[in-house]
């Protein structure tokens, strides 16, 4: 009985913390508690209308995302004295993400089913960073899954196929909401508020958008290769909505359209060199709509949003630009 009793007390000795342990755990305890504090002060501790926007009670927030995105481009100009027309558009992106978030810091894992199986091999960046009084999009994409189609006066179209074609692109786009005491784009974008009640605010914007199309040195169109480049900075205003419905749906839209106030773009075709011409108005156009249907600590919807660019003259050298990207969760509060 002796040699169990002695047996049982080394294993106590050895699975209990020392003393220099607790007192890790205990700094540890003590420094979270400390962090804890300060992401809930800073989570909570905000200058709204509480009458119309709210933090959620809770500060966790889990969610799965459905995410599809795609963009496409056309032109309409003159090369060697005849019209010349291109249209390209990318494979779309399916994505499929889970996002946590405690007390606003949101951490998300995103995989592409399809490029496991090899069906999509392009690169595409989104973020977006919401808040209450400003907030950003950003998106850079390399695309060689482009198809689409070329033509060059009366003759017929000549079919672009994967490989044929290359498109680069970088966007950017700010907001400003005057109202955001009482108007939030997160509630609609991003829950980390919820919309009490309708609102709506005018808004200042900001855009920059370069992009970089061309096609194959290997493509015969008969007439050379065909390159596009442009880069286009824009400022203007717009006006947003948040329409609460019965207190559990909420539905957004905005338009924020930037008039173009700095325009760099040619086109090649051949030898030929065609310079992009000033032809008012000129403008990308940043549009956003969401639903969101809240029940409890549970909540589900879809967002979307798209930009428009158009630049240039038609009867000399048009680019529209056209990116989109869809978005379907559902999620949860604790």
């Amino acid at each position: 009985m002796r040699h169990y009793l002695f047996i049982y007390f080394l294993l106590f000795v050895g699975l209990s913390p020392t003393q220099a342990e607790e007192k890790e755990r205990d700094r540890f305890k003590e420094f979270w508690g400390r962090v804890d504090k300060w992401l809930g002060n800073r989570y909570y501790n905000i200058s709204v209308d509480t009458n119309y926007i709210t933090r959620p009670q809770t500060r966790w927030t889990v969610k799965a995302r459905y995410n599809l995105t795609g963009s496409s481009v056309d032109t309409k100009g003159i090369a060697g004295g005849e019209k010349l027309r291109t249209h390209s558009s990318n494979k779309s992106k399916n994505t499929v993400s889970l996002a946590g978030s405690y007390s606003g810091i949101t951490l998300a894992l995103t995989f592409n089913p399809s490029s496991i199986v090899g069906w999509y091999n392009d690169f595409e960046y989104n973020t977006n960073e919401y808040y209450n009084r400003m907030g950003f999009d950003i998106i850079v994409q390399r695309a060689k899954n482009v198809r689409g189609w070329t033509q060059k006066g009366d003759a017929p179209r000549i079919e672009l196929g994967k490989d044929m074609i290359s498109l680069r692109s970088f966007n950017f786009n700010y907001y400003y909401a005057f109202n955001h005491k009482k108007f939030s784009y997160p509630a609609a974008f991003s829950q980390s508020y919820i919309q009490k009640r309708s609102a709506g605010s005018f808004m200042l914007g900001a855009s920059l958008q370069w992009q970089k199309l061309h096609t194959s040195e290997k493509t015969d169109l008969g007439y050379n290769i065909v390159r596009l480049k442009a880069a286009n900075v824009g400022v203007g205003a717009g006006y947003g909505y948040n329409f609460v419905i019965k207190r559990n749906w909420l539905l957004h839209t905005s338009a924020l359209p930037t008039f173009i106030v700095y325009s760099h773009a040619r086109q090649w075709a051949g030898s030929d060199i065609q310079k992009m011409p000033y032809h008012f108005p000129e403008f990308i156009l940043t549009g956003r709509v969401a639903l969101v249907r809240n029940f409890g600590r549970y909540f589900a919807g879809g967002t979307m949003v798209f930009n428009y660019t158009l630049i240039g003259d038609r009867d000399k050298l048009q680019v529209g630009n056209n990116k989109w990207r869809m978005r379907a969760f559902v999620g949860m509060r604790f």
